[in-house]
């Protein structure tokens, strides 16, 4: 047992100092006005196109209440995750928040950077004491954070879209309950995602 351990042990080193090595050496942190430029460049590479970019400008003017995070490799903005206020309609005391956009350097992709910049954003959505967060996202990704069908507690999507790709997070369920509604995203959105009402 005691060389099998001390095997483990050894390539866990190597594995670690390759990931170093290669840069992988990732920090999570807010996102400051220097890092604009980058984050821009960073989303329009991702998505290939403008949109995304113009909305998180929108958002970062007419909201000052967003989570705008950045994931940092050796200087470099690597990662870009922005979380903004929402409503819920009848409710509009309920506090949310919408997941939207995330963006990951193309050439560090499935290297954890967008799950460390989730997890991250989250925990400040917890500490402001929001109650729950949406994203209209890929079902097979998001689950793995706690999100479910936002219809599981009868909450729905401004646009027609899959169930299960319109998902929520309840990070204070008893606030939720008894309560159901649509989302009403910032009127940003809608440049992005035409139809919403």
């Amino acid at each position: 047992m005691t060389l099998l351990h001390n095997i483990s042990r050894t390539l866990q080193r190597r594995r670690n100092a390759t990931w170093h090595a290669l840069g992988y050496d990732t920090r999570v942190r807010p996102e400051t006005p220097a890092d604009y430029a980058a984050v821009e460049q960073l989303t329009r590479t991702a998505f290939n196109n403008e949109a995304e970019v113009k909305l998180i400008r929108k958002l970062r003017q007419a909201q000052d209440d967003c989570i705008a995070l950045v994931a940092e490799q050796h200087g470099k903005v690597v990662g870009h995750i922005l979380f903004s206020p929402a409503t819920l309609q009848p409710y509009p005391n309920t506090r949310l928040m919408v997941l939207a956009p995330m963006a990951v350097s193309n050439v560090l992709q499935h290297q954890g950077i967008g799950s460390a910049l989730v997890r991250a954003g989250l925990e400040r959505c917890k500490k402001r004491e929001i109650q729950a967060v949406v994203v209209l996202g890929h079902p097979a990704y998001y689950p793995r954070f706690g999100f479910s069908p936002a219809s599981q507690f009868n909450i729905r999507c401004p646009w027609q879209v899959p169930d299960n790709t319109f998902m929520l997070l309840a990070l204070n369920p008893v606030a939720l309950k008894g309560r159901s509604g649509q989302v009403l995203y910032h009127p940003a959105f809608t440049e992005l995602l035409p139809g919403a009402g």
